[in-house]
């Protein structure tokens, strides 16, 4: 008798005796195949007192009446078992363990752990529904990513892995407030580091910016560490010497704090602003040579407002910015401003040009007074007592900075009364002025106008 191919059903014979014997035995094979449920797996022993309907999944090593029939559905019909073998791709709910079985020609396997191999899926969406935007999408409260440990079969080491298909594409985590971006962290149309962050989902601003050849940082929207900037007092807000607006200048002589006329002399007009003066090169060149021991080297960016062409260590004069790759540590470098406009200039390590990082006004005079310091008292006296019995008393004029090198003293050393007056010693830290005593013992000195001379670079 012939029978169906996948489920083995009887089929009916023409001219065949007694049809509804062979329709019923089809019927009571679907009634055991169709939406496959069985009471437990693994039996190797038919159970007493079997109900009408029981189906089993019998396990190896069969016996009784089981014996011979391992691996197959076990069906109680009709008061006798009945046998049927399965075929790859079968599926069945197994009661007792509440789990869905899968029959791979061998051996059945729990369904869901055959999940753990699956291919290829077009979409997964976990606690949400996925898309063709989002293939995978998933909506909880909290995710756990844990190494696997060696005791497991790992190395105890886990590494997430973002990968993008080239260098002008993006690769990034994105965090929004409801559904709006706020900040952003990855390789954004290149391949530097960026964290940028938005107050609205529209406007971005990038706060650092890492150079994958340097490794150095830039802040584009500045930053508050004071020493981003090598240049010193590149606001011109420092004026020690009073430069008078529009006077000339011959060469290497200095005007503003650290800026002094280039090879050709200069002139420059300013107005003093409250928080930033922009000057006028109005002839000649400005420089200021930032000195190599406060100098790293590398990679360096040199940025200014204005309309002058700069340039670095007498190279081509360019707008701004500039940089400069495979500088020299330890090593002088001249920053020189042509004719033109110039103001908040900024000499920075890496690639970017970064908005000015400004320091206190206390803390760009110290950093002055390094190379040029001009006392308070410029035009007072000291006046001070030695008395008969001594030969001499100094007195120690401290500086309020240790300079880079011994300065020179410029203005007068004054005798009055019956002392004379003489510079005693010098160093990077303080003068020692001597008295020598004649007569009553009563002196004074006056004046010291600065300390610079070969302290300036």
């Amino acid at each position: 008798m012939s029978q169906t191919d996948h489920l083995g059903l009887p089929f009916i014979d023409a001219a065949q005796a007694q049809k509804h014997i062979t329709h019923n035995d089809g019927l009571n094979l679907l009634d055991i195949l169709v939406h496959l449920s069985v009471a437990e797996r693994g039996v190797t022993a038919p159970p007493p007192g079997p109900v009408e309907g029981l189906r089993l999944l019998l396990g190896t090593g069969a016996t009784g009446s089981f014996a011979g029939h391992d691996g197959t559905i076990a069906a109680f019909q009709d008061g006798a078992w009945r046998f049927v073998s399965p075929v790859a791709g079968w599926r069945l709910y197994c009661e007792a363990e509440s789990a869905f079985l899968l029959f791979n020609g061998s051996v059945w396997s729990d369904l869901a752990a055959s999940l753990k191999n699956l291919q290829n899926i077009a979409n997964l969406g976990i606690g949400t529904t996925a898309n063709a935007q989002n293939p995978l999408a998933v909506a909880l409260n909290s995710a756990l990513f844990t190494a696997l440990a060696p005791a497991n079969g790992g190395s105890g080491d886990l590494r997430m892995v973002l990968n993008k298909s080239g260098a002008a594409n993006t690769v990034s985590q994105l965090y929004q407030d409801n559904y709006s971006g706020r900040a952003e962290t990855g390789l954004a149309g290149n391949d530097h580091f960026h964290i940028k962050v938005s107050a609205d989902g529209n406007v971005w601003r990038e706060a650092i910016n890492i150079d994958p050849a340097t490794g150095f940082v830039g802040f584009p929207s500045g930053a508050t560490h004071s020493w981003v900037n090598r240049v010193i007092n590149g606001n011109f807000a420092i004026n020690q010497r009073g430069y008078v607006s529009g006077a000339a200048l011959a060469a290497g002589a200095y005007a503003h704090d650290r800026w002094r006329a280039g090879a050709a002399g200069a002139s420059y007009t300013f107005t003093q602003g409250q928080s930033d003066t922009q000057i006028n090169i109005t002839s000649g060149s400005l420089q200021q040579i930032v000195e190599g021991a406060m100098f790293e080297g590398g990679t360096f960016t040199l940025s200014w407002a204005g309309t002058s062409l700069g340039s670095i260590n007498g190279g081509t004069p360019s707008p701004s910015p500039i940089t400069v790759a495979a500088l020299a540590a330890g090593a002088n470098v001249t920053l020189e401003f042509a004719v033109g406009t110039l103001g908040l200039a900024q000499w920075e390590t890496g690639t970017l040009a970064s908005p000015m990082a400004r320091r206190s006004l206390t803390s760009e005079q110290m950093l002055c007074w390094r190379y040029f310091y001009n006392p308070p008292y410029l035009g007072g006296n000291y006046m001070f007592v030695v008395g008969n019995s001594e030969p001499w008393r100094g007195i120690l004029v401290e500086l309020p900075v240790e300079m880079r090198v011994t300065p020179t003293i410029q203005g007068g050393l004054y005798s009055n009364g019956s002392a004379n007056f003489t510079v005693e010693s010098v160093t990077s830290k303080q003068v020692r002025i001597r008295g020598d005593v004649s007569g009553t013992g009563v002196g004074i000195f006056s004046e010291i106008t600065s300390f610079s001379a070969n302290a300036e670079i």
